[in-house]
């Protein structure tokens, strides 16, 4: 009886806390990484390890997940809290989570007509960095190195995407031309550094996805003037596909990631006023990034046999639940 009213009063008091608004939160986070000069989209991942993954999956996390996880600056490895005493493991006391977000649809019917209605929402759930688990000795993948010279691959990248733009250097400003389906570039030995030039090219050639031709973004056309969300949206997706880009060729964009910063400062009220816009944002860079570099949709990894679950014979369930909670919810103190 002592159990069912702790129970009880716990689902109470869960219920009476208000469900975070995962857009918001997410929009938080990336301003408030740009206010203190950190560019997320530059180096959303380690270049040692690649982009951020599940350990017990092997999944790669992708779009917006890819620059949320960044922000940990851990290894990029994570469970789930879950996934951790499966595996025999503990996260640690204090550790904080981070946020990870995915689409569902539910599915209700339509009161007035009958008919069933498709309602998309966007959810969470709770990772922790391998190096916030205990009693788990992680076989981390050996170091890949690349044996390439960063110029090269930046420019294997232009040349084999074959239905590439026009690209010309006409005049001294970086621009494309949606019309004449061209990207304008000033001229090379102007830049102080080969990868800013690279990092510009990469710019405006994400911008050429939007065609019609090609990805048809409506912001890219849209015509609206440079204050407009239409305007913040597609240069926004143009900086992000780069970026991608750039990790891509193996370019060190420290030198000008200073004159980005400042380049993106401009969109910061956009993103405050628009909760939806860096979400949307990463999803159509990365959409814009395969199809310049020609990768195909990979089929996620088959999940591993689950391990058994480790018996707790000394830990009551309700404490089990209760760290879960805390644990799933840890990440919004940061937030």
């Amino acid at each position: 009886m002592k159990n069912a009213r702790k129970t009880t009063t716990r689902k109470a008091a869960n219920a009476a806390t208000p469900r975070p608004d995962v857009y918001q939160i997410v929009t938080y986070r990336i301003v408030a990484a740009l206010e203190g000069g950190v560019i997320p989209w530059r180096k959303p991942w380690s270049a040692v390890y690649g982009l951020p993954r599940n350990y017990a999956t092997g999944a790669a996390y992708s779009g917006i997940n890819a620059f949320l996880l960044h922000f940990s600056g851990a290894l990029p490895f994570f469970l789930t809290f879950k996934q951790a005493l499966a595996l025999g493991g503990n996260v640690r006391k204090g550790a904080k989570g981070h946020p990870v977000v995915y689409y569902n649809v539910s599915v209700r019917e339509n009161e007035q007509t009958g008919k069933e209605e498709k309602l998309p929402f966007l959810k969470y759930y709770t990772v922790f960095s391998v190096e916030d688990i205990e009693g788990i000795e992680f076989d981390l993948p050996a170091v890949e190195r690349h044996a390439h010279t960063p110029i090269e691959a930046a420019e294997a990248i232009v040349s084999n995407w074959e239905g590439r733009p026009a690209i010309e250097h006409l005049h001294q400003r970086a621009y494309y031309s949606p019309a004449l389906d061209m990207v304008n570039m000033p001229a090379r030995d102007t830049f102080t550094k080969g990868e800013g030039y690279y990092a510009t090219r990469f710019h405006e050639l994400t911008h050429s996805t939007g065609h019609a031709s090609r990805l048809a973004r409506p912001d890219l056309t849209a015509g609206e003037g440079k204050l407009s969300a239409s305007y913040a949206r597609e240069e926004l997706t143009a900086e992000m596909g780069a970026s991608f880009l750039c990790a891509a060729a193996g370019l060190d964009t420290e030198q000008t990631e200073t004159n980005a910063v400042a380049y993106i400062q401009t969109w910061l009220e956009r993103l405050k006023n628009d909760k939806k816009l860096v979400l949307q944002a990463a999803s159509k860079a990365q959409r814009a990034a395969k199809l310049i570099l020609g990768v195909v949709e990979e089929e996620q990894p088959a999940l591993p046999a689950p391990a058994p679950t480790p018996v707790l014979e000394l830990v009551p369930e309700d404490e089990v639940s209760q760290q879960y909670r805390e644990a799933e919810l840890s990440w919004l103190a940061a937030a």
